[in-house]
């Protein structure tokens, strides 16, 4: 498998992450103008090519404007409400059998997952820890095979079927700007990693 390509998945699910874990300063927020600004000469097609570019304009505004969006899609009580976690998802509720199936691949990969980006603990199937853990899949794969098999399970029982509804969610929420764009790059994403995985 080329390198350059797990390098390429790699920074997608990076990219995801900072898009759901609390950017609250202005070291988290420079982390993600770097990956935009890396990632945007990547483009998939056209209409990804257009939304990079409105990301990367919205970002220029600053922390403030950023995180007061991603209060209002994310974090605001009594807005829109776009769940985070798979189980909600999937089951209908938070700490449901999905986290019970992330903590058990959490623990056949034998892998410690911490990231300065959290905060305060998470549930396992949270979105903010599942693209952490396929971020950290994909780099131990490039060492050792067996981090694939893995990271398919991963993918195909987590991102492959909750991922549509979430960028759904953020797509037509009332007070999304920023992330209407954010929408449309881990659609074109997701697509390709469906590819990837022969599930399309």
């Amino acid at each position: 498998m080329e390198v350059d390509l797990i390098h390429a998945r790699a920074l997608y699910y990076r990219l995801w992450h900072y898009l759901v874990v609390f950017v609250h300063n202005e070291e988290l927020f420079k982390e993600l103008q770097n990956l935009v600004a890396h990632l945007k000469d990547y483009p998939f097609n056209t209409q990804t090519a257009q939304a990079w570019q409105e990301i990367e304009s919205f970002l220029g505004q600053g922390l403030e404007s950023f995180k007061a969006e991603q209060n209002s899609v994310l974090f605001a009580p009594g807005e829109q409400f776009v769940p985070l976690s798979a189980s909600y998802y999937l089951e209908g509720q938070d700490n449901g059998k999905k986290r019970l199936e992330a903590i058990a691949l959490l623990k056949k990969s034998e892998l410690q997952i911490e990231s300065h980006t959290l905060s305060a603990p998470i549930a396992e199937d949270d979105l903010a820890f599942l693209t952490l853990m396929m971020n950290a899949f994909l780099k131990e794969m490039l060492a050792n095979p067996h981090f694939f098999a893995l990271h398919a399970t991963l993918f195909k029982d987590f991102f492959h079927l909750c991922g549509d509804a979430f960028i759904n969610a953020i797509s037509t929420h009332q007070r999304s700007v920023c992330y209407k764009n954010c929408a449309i790059i881990l659609s074109a994403f997701i697509q390709h990693e469906r590819l990837f995985f022969n599930l399309v």
